[in-house]
């Protein structure tokens, strides 16, 4: 069994672990599967674990943006139109703009905004708070 296949047996039987006690047992089991590889055995296990470790980061990140996006529209998006700003702003559908925000999976990976967009996004949102602004001044005035 190769070290990648290996880690992935490992990291499943930990993930269905429910006590501490199962988590003890899986530890001594770790040491002594570690015990019994070769050298070049535990440098191919420890490869695939820092691959992994490095995966798990990256899909981290992606969900942290994911959350973050959400969050950062959850105050706002009820009163506004956002098919509307995917058309004006972006010349995009309202899926097209949801898909985003909601990291949905589009060929096989979550959507997510280009740093590009994540701007013109901002300046819409800037752009429709100021016009909000100046009609709200307007009505104090006139």
């Amino acid at each position: 069994m190769n070290a990648d296949q290996k880690l992935k047996d490992l990291m499943a039987e930990f993930r269905s672990l429910d006590t501490e006690a199962d988590k003890s047992v899986f530890d001594a089991k770790m040491k002594q599967v570690l015990a019994e590889m070769t050298p070049e055995e535990r440098k191919d296990f420890r490869k695939a674990f820092l691959a992994s470790s490095k995966r798990t980061v990256e899909e981290a990140k992606e969900i942290k943006e994911e959350v973050e996006m959400k969050l950062l529209l959850s105050g706002v998006d009820t009163y506004l139109s956002l098919s509307q700003i995917a058309q004006d702003y972006f010349g995009k559908s309202r899926s097209w703009l949801y898909q985003r925000i909601n990291g949905s999976n589009v060929n096989g990976k979550p959507a997510q905004f280009t740093p590009e967009e994540k701007m013109q996004l901002s300046n819409a949102l800037l752009d429709i708070s100021n016009r909000i602004k100046n009609t709200a001044l307007k009505l104090k005035v006139g």
